[in-house]
């Protein structure tokens, strides 16, 4: 058994005057009576609120650790160092943790080690991501292998199924009735939840964030399953997407299916009801690239996910089309309708007969629009500009 199981461990009071239970956090995620608390305020749990957009705005706050060049969140995942304390290297993990599921609800002190963060968690031993050890994490195919197979891991742990790797959804996995059981009997998994998502969303997969949440959302809020999980789905799952479009999406879709819909505080509802729903399931769908969760409020073609459409064209590109269309609708004996050849000819008949009028008083003069040599055939019929 690991260290940090909870074994023999009596209740704490935290500074609120809270008791809470073995292995429970001030936080608010893992404690039911914190969870009680926010909805009898029918107010939004302002904890989840700081936490996280300060996690959404890369921690505008944060002094990151001068630690010598070390790097130790990027030597475990190289398989180099087992964690600590009395830990074992991951590839031990990854190979004999699958089904053992005991083991990963006991252990409290791997889970730090397998989603780093930049900011601390109960593990003192777990040191901090830095900024160093992201971009490392980015660039080595080893260690982003390793880091989808923990990924896929927890998710097996919870009773989910990771569907598509380019995309990140996940579904129920066939034993996900036990492990949907497990979760509503230990509520510190909603905490473990919290930090995987964010830590996608640090090592590069933040196109994994919201699939997870909104199967989260569909399970409690649709399906009516996992009821100790809804509270932090709504206050902390949901908000951890780095992408502002598809946490619009997962909020509208939230708002919809929540009853009392009149109680839902994680939006304003005019504006939620002034969205687009989400247009089928497994969907908000993430951006092609996985690097641009940030960039830009709306899909890149017509037919991409926030998009009804084509634009509609500009009034002046507008009269423009409906220009051409009155051209291609003139006679056949009209200039419309010929050549290029026998359109120079009429221009060469038209200026003899102002010539022969003295409308002109001499040589024709090149103009702007007229070359001086021999006049080239034109591609097509060309048309003043009005």
């Amino acid at each position: 058994m690991g260290v940090g199981s909870g074994v023999g461990c009596t209740p704490r009071t935290c500074r609120s005057g809270w008791v809470l239970p073995p292995g429970g956090s001030p936080m608010g995620v893992s404690s039911p009576l914190l969870s009680t608390q926010t909805r009898m305020l029918g107010s939004r749990n302002w904890r989840a609120m700081r936490d996280t957009r300060r996690y959404r705005h890369q921690y505008p706050d944060l002094i990151e650790r001068d630690g010598n060049g070390d790097m130790p969140n990027l030597s475990f995942y190289r398989n180099e160092i087992r964690f600590l304390p009395n830990g074992c290297f991951i590839e031990d993990i990854l190979q004999n943790w699958r089904t053992d599921y005991d083991l990963l609800e006991e252990n409290h002190s791997y889970i730090q080690w397998l989603f780093p963060l930049r900011e601390p968690g109960v593990n003192w031993h777990a040191k901090p991501l830095t900024l160093r050890e992201v971009e490392a994490f980015k660039s080595s195919k080893e260690v982003r292998e390793r880091f989808v197979k923990a990924y896929e891991l927890m998710l097996g742990f919870y009773g989910i199924q990771l569907e598509d790797r380019d995309t990140g959804q996940v579904c129920r996995a066939q034993n996900y009735q036990k492990r949907f059981q497990n979760l509503n009997w230990h509520s510190h998994n909603n905490l473990r939840i919290t930090r995987i998502l964010k830590s996608l969303g640090e090592l590069g997969l933040p196109h994994y964030q919201a699939p997870l949440a909104r199967f989260f959302l569909e399970e409690t809020l649709v399906r009516r399953e996992l009821p100790a999980v809804r509270q932090s789905a709504l206050d902390y799952f949901v908000f951890t997407v780095r992408c502002p479009r598809q946490r619009r999406q997962l909020l509208r879709f939230a708002w919809e299916h929540f009853r009392p819909r009149r109680k839902f505080v994680w939006g304003p509802h005019d504006k939620l009801r002034r969205l687009r729903p989400p247009p089928g399931p497994g969907d908000p769908r993430p951006p092609a690239t996985a690097g641009g969760a940030e960039d830009g409020e709306r899909g890149g073609g017509a037919g991409g996910h926030g998009e009804a459409g084509p634009e509609p064209p500009s009034p002046k590109e507008s009269k423009k089309r409906k220009l051409e269309a009155s051209r291609r609708e003139q006679a056949p004996g009209e200039p419309g309708a010929q050549g290029a050849s026998d359109v120079e000819k009429i221009a060469l008949n038209l200026e003899g007969c102002a010539l022969s009028q003295g409308g002109l008083g001499g040589a024709p003069r090149s103009g702007p629009g007229r070359p001086s040599g021999p006049v080239p055939s034109p591609r097509g019929p060309r048309w003043p500009r009005r």
